[in-house]
């Protein structure tokens, strides 16, 4: 139902979406929803599901963006979502609500049919006017650089290319931490595997979670890189698109320029 045509009140409310580069579109769309409901719960996509949805990762990463949404006056619970928003079923299960928020943008999406399936369990679901004049990927085209569409082409930019790891600047013996888990790391981390030369301690990467693994070695968040740091000597950055922000990431996370490559 569109709330425009409707004067209901519900008891627990629900919306769920990426959030990310917040704006008043998303900002709207909460109060509203919150305006309607006693309890608001807000459910934020992870990176990989927003990856596997717009073929890209987001600017914001899941952490920043939950704090962010967390931090709404009009939130009561916020939470991560691990699975698209299709299986609406699933969501109502965890959480009991009886309204389920979105913006008309998705009426095109055929939640026409959801709408049904979820009436018929006692849950509505509540469309409000989507904001036209601002959206994440139209801020994304206005701010960002044209950077090959972020890493995920620039990894398959990389890809085509074979990349000799520099072994002119890293000492035999030396532990090294690989930042960069797309091509380039692989091709790199194969190379020294098949060297008696330097052990690979870690990988590292932007977009890394807590406890991730990647080529069987654990993969650290950038700010996991700074608090590891006695367990290895240098940091080799596996990335030709992104190496002069991956660097100054690193400096400003109080690394020294010396032990970056």
């Amino acid at each position: 139902m569109l709330a425009t045509d409707t004067n209901k009140h519900w008891n627990i409310g629900y919306i769920s979406g990426a959030f990310d580069m917040f704006h008043m579109g998303h900002l709207h769309l909460i109060r509203r929803s919150k305006e309607r409901c006693n309890k608001l719960i807000v459910g934020v996509l992870t990176d990989e599901l927003i990856s596997k949805r717009k073929n890209k990762w987001p600017t914001i990463p899941l952490k920043e963006r939950l704090e962010i949404v967390g931090a709404l006056k009009y939130v009561d619970e916020v939470d991560v979502t691990t699975e698209p928003l299709i299986y609406k079923f699933t969501a109502l299960e965890k959480y009991g609500f009886d309204a389920m928020f979105s913006g008309d943008d998705h009426l095109a999406d055929g939640w026409g049919h959801d709408e049904e399936e979820l009436k018929a369990v006692g849950v509505d679901l509540v469309f409000f006017p989507y904001t036209q004049e601002v959206s994440t990927s139209r801020l994304q085209e206005i701010t960002l650089p044209p950077r090959a569409e972020h890493a995920d082409k620039a990894r398959r930019m990389d890809a085509g290319i074979q990349y000799l790891f520099p072994f002119d600047k890293v000492d035999k013996n030396e532990r090294i931490i690989i930042y960069g888990i797309g091509k380039v790391g692989e091709q790199y981390f194969r190379q020294l595997s098949a060297l008696d030369f330097c052990e690979v301690a870690a990988f590292a990467d932007t977009y890394a979670q807590p406890g991730d693994i990647f080529e069987g070695k654990r993969c650290l968040t950038p700010e996991e890189v700074r608090f590891f740091a006695k367990d290895y000597d240098r940091i080799v950055i596996a990335s030709t698109v992104y190496h002069s922000q991956i660097l100054s990431r690193l400096r400003s996370l109080g690394i020294e320029p010396g032990r970056i490559i």
